[in-house]
């Protein structure tokens, strides 16, 4: 039987650059989707012929299904879609620019839609494959100074979730992958682009909260590399679960999360049930 192929965007290094190399050393193929290639050369070089690197701008949607149309149509093949690229915008929400905040929605909302667009029709021709959409803890919870990245993973999870239900029936079996914080450079690359200090003073404890998550880099409980491991063997089940947390932190964090809104919807029961219609008599 010929080996899968995985098309994996956001791989230059982190969650992505260990998936590509656990995949290839599972004797898989890999389509893998990054503004630079050149990290990806040494695995170019360690596995010939199953590792296609395409160079491009996932918010240009033209460039980018054209990209991957020849990528998908040189392996003859797609059989797993991981959307995984992406970025945080940190800050204040009252104090980010909306420039910035629509340049979120882009890469992890809309880039990730892109994908979706540009590699369904070759999954439907199958009847067959595996999307993983990789959301974040931040797409069950919220966290200050964290609307922008928060909103966009929501944004992903809603989509997806209605997404799941379209493509079963041909298919094709959707998860949401919700990682806890790993030890990659995202915590460090969103701390880098912080502001020296708030511009609206009512929001220091916001950027004071925000310096110390920055402070704690090197000290997530996440292992990319295991991560990774999990996404391979998620992809192999033949009934996967629609959300997959990875990582303690995002078990506990979603599991309070969902405890403390199923509290409240029993406390305000009474008055959410009373807007119905009155009982006709």
């Amino acid at each position: 039987m010929e080996s899968r192929v995985w098309l994996v965007t956001g791989v230059s290094g982190g969650l992505g650059r260990a998936l590509v190399g656990e995949v290839l050393g599972a004797g898989e193929r890999v389509i893998a989707v990054t503004r630079d290639g050149e990290p990806l050369r040494p695995l170019t070089a360690a596995f010939p012929g199953r590792l296609r690197t395409v160079e491009v701008d996932i918010t240009d949607a033209g460039a980018l299904r054209q990209a991957l149309d020849d990528a998908i149509a040189g392996f003859g093949r797609l059989d797993v879609v991981v959307n995984n690229a992406g970025y945080a915008l940190a800050g204040p929400f009252e104090e980010l620019d909306d420039l910035e905040l629509r340049a979120q929605f882009e890469v992890n909302f809309f880039a990730a839609a892109d994908v979706l667009r540009a590699a369904l029709p070759h999954l439907r021709a199958a009847k067959a494959g595996r999307v993983l959409q990789i959301s974040s803890l931040a797409g069950q919870i919220g966290a200050p100074g964290m609307s922008a990245y928060t909103a966009s993973k929501h944004a992903l999870e809603g989509l997806s979730v209605s997404l799941a239900t379209e493509l079963a029936p041909l298919g094709i079996r959707t998860t949401i992958v919700e990682p806890g914080a790993a030890r990659t450079g995202f915590r460090a690359n969103w701390a880098s682009r912080l502001p020296s200090s708030a511009a609206l003073p009512d929001y220091l404890p916001v950027h004071e909260a925000l310096g110390r998550s920055a402070g704690a880099v090197g000290g997530q409980v996440g292992d990319p590399a295991r991560m990774a491991q999990a996404l391979v063997a998620l992809a192999d089940m033949p009934s996967p679960p629609l959300r997959l947390p990875l990582g303690s932190d995002a078990l506990a964090g979603i599991e309070n999360a969902r405890s403390d809104q199923l509290e409240e919807l029993r406390r305000f029961a009474t008055l959410s049930a009373s807007t119905d219609h009155a009982k006709a008599n």
